[in-house]
């Protein structure tokens, strides 16, 4: 962390993350630390990315290179464990908007490929 980069609070957070990764870390919480990791293992290259980019991290690359591609294995953090109730407490304050988030980041996407396709089509 720079000094003009404030830590944010697990709430923040959770304002910045792919809406199909804050339902991923709500459904962690209060799992098991070996079952939360192995999960993170299985996260698509971006979401690790964003995993460690937050500040503070929720992960951090941890271990020797286990692939070809530089991929190494995540630890989380404690901050991860305050993040994880974050997110599960606004699911279960709001479970429609726990599908809302992924509906969102649906309607997104689609509006990226639309724009993508009309851009190839001139």
């Amino acid at each position: 962390m720079t000094p003009t980069t404030p830590a944010r609070t697990a709430s923040q957070v959770l304002e910045f993350l792919h809406p199909d990764l804050r339902a991923t870390l709500a459904s962690l919480h209060g799992a098991p630390r070996s079952v939360a990791e192995a999960t993170v293992q299985l996260l698509p290259f971006g979401s690790r990315a964003a995993l460690e980019m937050v500040v503070p991290s929720i992960a951090v690359a941890a271990g020797r290179q286990v692939r070809e591609d530089g991929r190494r294995p995540l630890t989380l953090t404690p901050f991860a464990y305050e993040v994880m109730a974050a997110a599960a407490a606004a699911a279960e304050a709001d479970p429609d908007g726990v599908d809302e988030w992924t509906r969102r980041a649906e309607r997104a996407a689609q509006m990226v490929d639309d724009k993508a396709a009309t851009q190839g089509r001139q």
